[in-house]
């Protein structure tokens, strides 16, 4: 009997993610029933989940992350009835995402959930005291390991997937301060940062193998680089440079918004610390920029 695992955030950049990864082992035997939970069940985005093996797409209320417990009523999921929850939530402010997530974790615990991954961020060498834009990530964490519920912590880096033409224009303000408005006293530190394929592929294997993974975080990163070389990089495959914004507009949302100021700042003075070849030890296909950026423009190609 397959094993039920539900997906909040199926449609975001990372639950999608994890979703294709997941189905991947429905072949040929199928070993996961995967709901995911969409607030716009016909959109193309669920529409292409939905043709997955093993994916059904749950339509939800548009607050469904505030009352996930209601969720798991309306579809017959009582205690016992669903193995794993993936849980990551979207661009909310730290009120509501801690909110979210403490609403989602007891839920989950309340219905005796074996396995829940939770995707937060790394924190560096911060752990203990993480900067504004990650605490409340952190905070989610500590109340998740404070009710007992079985867990795996997925902690990403930044995405590499922020760094392409097709991503919205606030990604392009942030990747305007990350690139013209961070690195003022280490222009030499190296960044890291992972594809959101590789998030996935990482909470796949976790549910996989929950006898390694169950009550761990892994920190996620797929390649680092000096701005100079991401620059140099992304402009040798992608025949055009990263596509930025006014470095004004830049400096004023930096400034302006404490999170992303903290952010910067982090990376500046402390950066992320994920020992990426140990990684790929467990991740043989971890990508680098180089084959992120490959598949991504391959992709487009394939289209055309």
């Amino acid at each position: 009997m397959s094993k039920i695992i539900v997906v909040f955030g199926a449609t975001g950049q990372q639950g999608s993610a994890l979703i294709d990864a997941l189905a991947e082992y429905n072949t040929p035997t199928p070993q996961y029933t995967i709901l995911a939970l969409s607030r716009s069940p016909l959109a193309p985005s669920s529409v292409a989940l939905g043709s997955l093996p093993g994916v059904k797409v749950v339509p939800v209320a548009r607050n469904y992350m505030d009352e996930p417990d209601k969720v798991f009523l309306d579809n017959g999921l009582g205690k016992g009835g669903v193995w794993g929850v993936f849980n990551v939530q979207g661009y909310v402010s730290e009120d509501v995402e801690l909110k979210q997530a403490k609403a989602i974790a007891d839920a989950s615990k309340a219905i005796e959930v074996r396995h829940f991954v939770y995707t937060g961020v790394s924190f560096g060498s911060l752990i203990d005291d993480p900067p504004l834009a990650f605490a409340v990530k952190r905070k989610v964490e500590q109340y998740i390991e404070s009710i007992n519920l079985p867990h795996t912590f997925l902690r990403p880096t930044q995405f590499m997937d922020n760094l392409l033409p097709t991503s919205p224009f606030l990604l392009k303000v942030s990747r305007t301060i990350l690139l013209r408005r961070t690195f003022y006293n280490h222009p030499e530190r190296k960044h890291q940062m992972v594809s959101c394929r590789d998030i996935g592929q990482m909470g796949a294997l976790a549910f996989a193998n929950p006898h390694h993974y169950l009550g761990k975080a892994v920190d996620l990163a797929g390649d680092e680089f000096t701005m100079e070389e991401l620059e140099k990089r992304y402009e040798g495959i992608m025949g055009a440079p990263i596509q930025l914004t006014f470095g004004v507009l830049a400096s004023f949302v930096r400034w302006m918004v404490a999170p992303l100021g903290s952010m910067a700042k982090f990376f500046d003075d402390y950066g992320h610390t994920v020992n990426i070849p140990e990684l790929r030890k467990d991740m043989p296909d971890l990508e680098d920029l180089d084959a992120f950026l490959k598949r991504y423009k391959g992709a487009i190609e394939s289209k055309e």
